[in-house]
């Protein structure tokens, strides 16, 4: 059979025993159909790149985020389903979400109260990852759905890393997106689950302003921002925020991990209390 082509149209096609329905979206990683199992449940396909199946180190990422993912039940946590390969191409099925992902909700505008909802059910996600000693690495806007009735869930573990495990990249090689990543995790230290921290502080700054901390800078000036200036306040712009909940989304950006709240939670803890909610 030949290699799979990444423009092929998979439309009607059974992919591991799985109906795809239409393409969802394509990106750098590859593409995500809507697809449906036998019994007629809905569910999110992820196909990547040929390329990239190619990629040895990148085959053995691409297994590890199946198997993290199948380790953690958690209701904030995008379930696998079923992992498999098609064409010489690995694919996941996770659950399908209905609604989008934060990215489309800060687009058009979030308000406070679901803002700090996102921020406890996310930190509580992760703090079932930290607590099987796993570190996402990757939280961002688009990593994070949101279904119709407005519950928020991790997904895409793509960049993640358990503690005890061999990191699965070049020596000195940073991974994660530069919007939100720790000092740490640009410096390629040794991680802990406060890298996490760190990205859900970045995520609310932008939940906050529209933009995550450090966008009026370009490429690499991002990662210098984030070793070595703090941003501005993000309740700055907005008078009608409390000021403490400015505070309490900068004690997550601190530079030296050991200054973070000690877990997420205890950070979306932080944030209810600082919105005095």
């Amino acid at each position: 059979m030949s290699p799979l082509s990444d423009s092929e149209d998979l439309t009607g096609r059974d992919v591991g025993g799985f109906q795809v329905d239409s393409l969802l979206a394509t990106g750098g990683m590859g593409r995500v159909f809507r697809a449906h199992a036998p019994d007629g449940t809905q569910v999110a396909l992820k196909l990547v790149k040929s390329d990239l199946a190619r990629d040895v180190v990148f085959r053995k990422r691409f297994d590890r985020e199946a198997r993290i993912a199948q380790t953690v039940t958690h209701a904030h946590v995008v379930p696998v389903l079923a992992t498999g390969e098609y064409q010489g191409v690995p694919f996941l099925v996770q659950r399908f979400v209905e609604g989008g992902s934060l990215a489309q909700k800060i687009e058009t505008g979030i308000e406070l109260p679901a803002t700090v909802k996102m921020c406890e059910e996310v930190a509580s996600g992760l703090d079932a990852l930290h607590g099987q000693g796993l570190y996402h690495r990757d939280i961002k806007p688009a990593n994070i759905l949101v279904d119709e009735a407005g519950t928020f869930y991790i997904t895409d573990f793509g960049l993640a890393k358990d503690s005890q495990g061999s990191l699965l990249t070049r020596p000195g090689q940073a991974l994660g997106s530069m919007d939100y990543m720790a000092p740490e995790q640009i410096r390629a230290e040794d991680l802990t689950s406060a890298c996490d921290t760190y990205a859900l502080g970045c995520v609310l700054y932008e939940c906050l302003t529209g933009k995550p901390p450090f966008a009026d800078r370009q490429g690499m000036r991002v990662l210098w921002a984030h070793l070595q200036d703090m941003p501005s306040d993000p309740t700055a712009s907005r008078p009608e925020l409390p000021s403490e909940l400015g505070k309490a989304v900068l004690r997550a950006l601190a530079k030296d991990p050991a200054e973070r709240p000690e877990s997420a939670s205890a950070f979306a803890a932080q944030v209810r209390a600082a919105a005095g909610m």
